[in-house]
């Protein structure tokens, strides 16, 4: 089945905040992931913000875990392949050219929770926030309409491209084309007959929606909402403590915390 939105109904403290404070949270979330190096510190990272999915959220991890498959072999290439490209510090195994590190380790665990937080955090907007909300908080933020409608259509379609192409896949293997079998060339070659008619597809729904645009008369006229969104206490407060979340982090990496030794 097609889904069309990562979001999952609920009345959780998360999900009844207000768009421009779960934008003010990520922001927080992946500045704190860029700010540090150390694997400890971004492993906590990551782990808060599977407690807030979990816990403030109240999301069970499976539903998370359904979102995060497509993209688990980019954080475990992460993983494999960081060690390779940092050979410095006590070498654990050596082969030719190929040296693996403890620093090579910390650095491939760092790499790995950062893109691990990076993504979770950005499942954790999606997955508690209306795409109509998302854009009125977006533009509450001066973001041109133009920009913030992209953005919608994009989070409405990616979703709708992946089910798509499910559904080509599972087409063509019920006319006897086998994905999974033959060398690295042969399945990139069985890959053919699938992104041909996604492709095919992808610009008829273009097409189509640049019609249902234009028919609507984007681009003419002031824009207008059904619905509006207000800050609350609890918006405030939320918006603070993660802003001082964010300053504290901060300070402790100015103090040296939060690094390695070899970088």
């Amino acid at each position: 089945m097609i889904k069309y939105s990562m979001y999952v109904k609920g009345h959780s403290f998360f999900h009844n905040l207000d768009p421009r404070t779960k934008l003010v949270v990520l922001t927080s979330i992946f500045g704190l992931a860029i700010l540090y190096r150390d694997p400890l510190y971004l492993g906590v990272i990551a782990g808060s913000v599977l407690f807030i999915i979990r816990f403030i959220c109240n999301i069970k991890l499976r539903k998370l875990v359904t979102y995060i498959k497509p993209v688990l072999p980019l954080i475990l290439m992460s993983l494999l392949l960081w060690p390779f490209f940092q050979p410095t510090g006590n070498i654990l195994f050596e082969y030719g050219i190929i040296r693996i590190s403890e620093d090579g380790i910390k650095m491939g665990l760092a790499m790995t929770f950062r893109i691990f937080a990076i993504i979770t955090g950005t499942f954790l907007l999606l997955m508690t926030t209306l795409q109509r909300d998302l854009v009125l908080g977006l533009m509450k933020f001066k973001v041109p309409y133009e920009y913030c409608l992209t953005l919608a259509i994009s989070l409405r379609y990616v979703p709708t491209l992946a089910g798509i192409t499910y559904t080509i896949m599972d087409a063509q293997r019920s006319r006897g084309l086998e994905l999974d079998k033959g060398s690295f060339f042969k399945r990139i070659k069985n890959y053919v007959p699938i992104i041909t008619p996604l492709i095919i597809g992808s610009i008829r729904m273009a097409e189509e929606l640049a019609i249902a645009i234009e028919s609507r008369g984007f681009g003419h006229g002031e824009r207008t909402f059904l619905k509006d969104i207000s800050l609350k206490g609890k918006d405030y407060v939320t918006m603070l403590l993660f802003i001082l979340i964010l300053g504290a982090g901060i300070y402790i990496r100015l103090l040296g915390y939060g690094t390695l030794e070899f970088l």
